[in-house]
């Protein structure tokens, strides 16, 4: 029989979160939002008290847990109204903690895991490019060895937070296409210094709400060591998706939070707010919808806690962490909706912040991976359906 308790650590890293997270009230991250700055504040806090290092080994400063943990700390943190800053543990403790806890050499996880654990570094990554999109082999980047150094040249899109990050963990291809092996073969993984002299950043201006700034990156001349090679020379693809189920399940938590932080705030407007005498919330056109996007967040968040075992206790977890991610970013959404509806204008108000959470969710739908790309696999890998693309 399987055991939905939560365990003694579960309440642990839930009591403690809400705690911490309770310093940090509604009008901190509307100040946050309208200036577009950084919850630095926020962020050293968590990396001072462990959250951060949740899935980073101990023997490196973490505290050598796993990605069910992980996840719980994302939402968490997501769902008491810090869910402006989840999308970093994306890129921070997993773009950049779990590839180097996996491939790294022993220097490199010396160097950077015990500072991605304290929050000291912050991390990037660089695989999109402007022309290539989801298709990853058909990226241009090169990196051209020269001596003990690789030469890099290119250019990099939706960057996020790159300008502000200790490294990038950046894919290049160190085989032309036409000398590789195979289509995924000839590729390798890079830390490049967003501080060195050849690397520029365009800011991307956004319309809608994103928590990170996001850039695209020209790479002309960069010189990167052998020694900031990460994993093995011409196989770099296979190592950067080894993230992609732990992006999934990360992502999917970002949504999940961000959700259960629209229909809190929602339903207390409800019963708050009086319309022909009584509380907005005593009408089923509201209760319903709020009702709904409940138990459809509820469901998805089952199915990526699904995905998280599975993955921690080293089963197969792609179809798992595909679907987990497809529902929560889209339940995530719906409860968005369910509580710009409930808000009605005052939805639009930036101190409710609910206009930026539903611009932040409807990104997640999209990346890392869109829904039809999730659905294509599910399609071919699940369902055995012939290959659509």
């Amino acid at each position: 029989m399987v055991d939905f308790s939560d365990s003694e650590i579960e309440r642990m890293i839930r009591s403690s979160i809400q705690d911490l997270m309770e310093k940090y009230d509604e009008s901190y991250w509307a100040e946050i939002r309208a200036s577009d700055s950084y919850p630095t504040e926020v962020w050293q806090d968590l990396g001072e008290h462990g959250w951060l290092g949740v899935a980073i080994p101990e023997e490196y400063g973490g505290q050598g847990m796993g990605m069910q943990e992980l996840a719980m700390v994302i939402e968490e943190v997501g769902a008491n109204g810090g869910w402006p800053i989840t999308i970093q543990f994306v890129l921070s403790p997993l773009f950049g903690g779990e590839t180097l806890a996996a491939h790294g050499t022993e220097a490199q996880k010396e160097r950077w895991l015990p500072q991605l654990a304290s929050g000291d570094a912050r991390w990037a990554l660089g695989v999109t490019e402007p022309d290539s999109g989801l298709n990853t082999t058909s990226i241009s980047t090169t990196a051209e060895r020269d001596g003990d150094e690789y030469v890099i040249d290119g250019q990099k899109t939706w960057c996020s937070g790159a300008a502000e990050a200790e490294r990038i963990t950046l894919l290049a291809r160190t085989v032309p296409p036409e000398e590789a092996e195979r289509p995924s073969h000839g590729f390798s993984i890079f830390l490049v210094d967003p501080d060195d002299p050849n690397v520029e950043y365009e800011n991307i201006p956004l319309d809608g709400y994103f928590p990170d700034r996001t850039y695209n990156l020209h790479l002309d001349g960069v010189r990167v060591h052998e020694d900031d090679m990460v994993g093995d020379e011409h196989e770099g693809f296979h190592q950067i998706f080894d993230t992609l189920n732990t992006e999934r399940i990360t992502t999917a938590a970002c949504a999940a939070g961000t959700g259960r932080y629209a229909i809190e705030k929602a339903a207390e407007y409800a019963n708050e707010r009086e319309v022909f005498d009584a509380p907005i919330g005593s009408h089923q056109g509201i209760q319903h919808k709020l009702a709904e996007a409940h138990a459809e967040l509820q469901a998805s968040r089952l199915m990526n806690t699904k995905a998280a075992w599975l993955y921690d206790n080293g089963e197969p977890a792609g179809a798992a962490s595909n679907i987990g991610n497809f529902l929560c970013a889209k339940s995530g959404w719906e409860a968005c909706e369910a509580a710009t509806t409930t808000f009605g204008g005052m939805s639009l108000s930036r101190e409710m912040g609910v206009a930026a959470m539903t611009s932040y969710v409807r990104h997640l739908r999209i990346a890392p991976v869109s829904e039809e790309m999730i659905l294509n696999h599910v399609a071919e890998e699940e369902l055995g359906l012939p290959k659509s693309y």
